[in-house]
């Protein structure tokens, strides 16, 4: 059998070049999708022709998409946003939890495109369902390596659109193919066996903790995880492929199947340390995924563009409702990421391709549209594909400042305090009332400033957002009680600490998320451990800024109920104290570490970091 290899070449070869062209240009390597897409359309039919018809070479770009869908899903973080997920649902988690920012962002351009979709039939005379289901569908093909390429795909923000995304897909998948389903055979239950992914979905789980549990599987798996064998790579890719398989079987879209294989196995490797996810990387990156990019140039129906005359009208309001629709529900990312931000994120989750252009074949075959609004369509993906990456990146490259921790005052108190969440690492900002303290703080390289008069005034041009913690920690009791008041009751922020003595009976809410601090029970706490632990509260003060204790939750499924002995915690600290469900012991080398519990740890700066690596992940 003669295989032609040299489409594989020149689209290989291209696949080489761009990286190596843009680095040498200095441009960032966010453009490289648009890049292969458009040597795909100079390489492809329509311009040079270089591209012999080859089935093998379709069939690697399938794989190549699926491959991209999968990564994606493995790149959403399930346990930490379980975890971040609120007992009692409250207002504030609405623009501060990742999961349900991403739902209402989704749910928010659904429901924008129903009277976007109403106006282009008033004005073009469009099909108000079908367009209704176009609008929100975003391209995860074109924002996931841009994420990538930015290093946000493993931040917040880059969770929140990735999640937005991938919920996008997954919806969008589901409702063209009840919709369709409906056109042609009327509603039948059938269509809705996409269900029984979702229950495949919890089956594989359960069984795969019940297969990590057995010893032997265990080490089968480190035995061959490396040379010839990569059991766990392959492992990897029987999933993937279960899942597409089980789409198939159902009549679904096969990215359905994709994305939740790449979740599912998100759920049992740690982000950090797992060389599978390397080998993973390089695989899908380094060969399936430029191939699906540069096919996505090669096969795009340039011919559908010669009616674009008769499209004008349609590619503009089209253009429109996709940045309205995206726009507008993403700035419930404001509060937390900056009003850029924000903006940013909204225009690269307009960008349209695949699912887009697939949607319109759908909607061509079952006749809602007709060949002049296909050719809108596709020139509308092609256009905000084009720019929404390159606004994104206008947007995003200044850095908006943003503090998570703001500290009123000026005292000795805030002096100590903020040395200490320093330490810690945190986003921390002193604004001081005291300007006499300005020299200790700059002596000791801490964040702040001064502030001419700090009152309510002042509080309103700072931009403090839900998520952010308030510390009002004056040395006026007159001044913090007028601060907190004016916090909590006109500017509803909830997330505050003050001290006791500084608080009205009208603040105080045992439900709430104010806190307060009482002075003289903390300093006749201090006095305590003085009397009664002498030695351990002298060493401890002589070597602050050496040695810090700190509390840590166990996060990390991966240690789940591992013994103390078989986690390689750092030699320069030490584990002290295990609370779990109320009780409180002392752990030893065989004491289990169960999710959930907090375990307060000591060590110098270097040993908490890799405490709160290994248990929080």
């Amino acid at each position: 059998m003669d295989i032609n290899y040299t489409p594989l070449f020149i689209i290989i070869a291209i696949a080489w070049l761009v990286p190596l062209i843009l680095s040498w240009l200095q441009i960032s390597g966010s453009y490289a999708v648009i890049l292969k897409i458009i040597l795909g359309v100079v390489i492809g039919p329509y311009v040079l022709d270089w591209m012999a018809e080859t089935p093998y070479m379709d069939f690697l770009s399938k794989t190549g998409f699926l491959f991209l869908i999968f990564l994606a899903g493995l790149e959403i973080d399930v346990n930490k946003i379980i975890a971040s997920l609120p007992r009692k649902l409250r207002l504030s988690d609405m623009v501060s939890n990742t999961l349900i920012m991403a739902t209402i962002i989704y749910f928010g351009s659904l429901l924008l495109s129903i009277p976007a979709a109403w106006l282009m039939n008033q004005m073009l005379g469009v099909d108000i369902v079908f367009f209704t289901l176009l609008l929100p569908t975003v391209a995860v093909s074109i924002t996931v390596p841009i994420l990538k390429s930015e290093g946000q795909l493993t931040r917040r923000f880059g969770q929140v659109l990735l999640m937005e995304g991938a919920i996008a897909t997954v919806m969008s998948i589901i409702l063209i193919s009840i919709y369709s389903g409906v056109l042609n055979k009327g509603f039948q239950v059938e269509l809705l066996l996409f269900a029984v992914i979702f229950v495949v979905f919890v089956v594989t789980y359960i069984v795969g903790k019940r297969l990590l549990k057995v010893r032997t599987f265990q080490k089968l798996l480190y035995t061959l995880e490396h040379a010839a064998s990569q059991i766990r790579v392959r492992g990897a890719v029987a999933l993937l492929l279960f899942f597409v398989i089980v789409a198939h079987l159902i009549n679904t879209e096969l990215v359905m199947g994709a994305f939740f294989a790449g979740t599912l196995l998100s759920m049992f490797v740690s982000k950090e340390r797992s060389a599978l996810l390397f080998k993973l990387d390089g695989m899908s990156y380094g060969f399936f995924i430029p191939i699906f990019f540069i096919m996505v140039g090669v096969n795009l129906d340039l011919s559908a563009l010669s009616n674009f005359q008769e499209s004008i009208p349609l590619i503009f309001t089209l253009v429109a409702g996709f940045y309205i629709i995206q726009i507008i529900p993403s700035l419930i990312m404001t509060r937390i990421f900056g009003i850029k931000k924000a903006i940013a994120g909204g225009m690269l989750n307009t960008a349209r391709m695949g699912l887009c252009i697939a949607t319109a074949q759908i909607g061509l075959s079952l006749g809602v549209i007709s060949t002049a609004d296909n050719a809108g369509i596709v020139a509308s993906a092609i256009i905000v594909s084009l720019v929404s990456p390159m606004i994104y990146r206008l947007l995003s490259s200044e850095k908006e400042e943003h503090h998570g921790i703001y500290i009123f005052g000026g005292s000795k108190a805030s002096l100590h305090l903020a040395e200490r969440l320093n330490m810690h690492d945190s986003s921390c900002i002193t604004y001081l009332q005291n300007k006499q303290m300005a020299p200790e703080f700059d002596r000791k390289g801490i964040n702040h400033e001064d502030a001419d008069k700090l009152d309510t005034d002042f509080l309103n041009t700072l931009n403090i957002r839900r998520s952010d913690l308030v510390i009002v920690l004056t040395e006026s009791r007159v001044l913090n009680l007028e601060l907190t008041r004016h916090l909590k009751n006109e500017l509803k922020h909830t997330k505050i600490i003050t001290r006791k003595q500084s608080a009205a009976h009208d603040l105080i809410d045992p439900q709430g998320e104010l806190k307060i601090v009482d002075h003289d029970e903390v300093l006749a706490g201090h006095i305590e451990e003085m009397v009664t632990r002498p030695n351990a509260v002298g060493t401890l003060q002589e070597s602050f800024g050496t040695y810090r204790v700190e509390e840590i939750h166990i996060k990390r499924k991966d240690i789940h109920r591992k013994l103390v002995k078989e986690v390689a915690f750092p030699p320069s600290g030490s584990l002290v104290i295990q609370r779990r469900n109320g009780e409180v012991f002392i752990p030893h080398g065989d004491t289990h570490l169960l999710l959930g519990d907090i375990i307060t740890v000591i060590g110098n700066t270097s040993a908490l970091h890799d405490f709160r690596d290994i248990l929080e992940g």
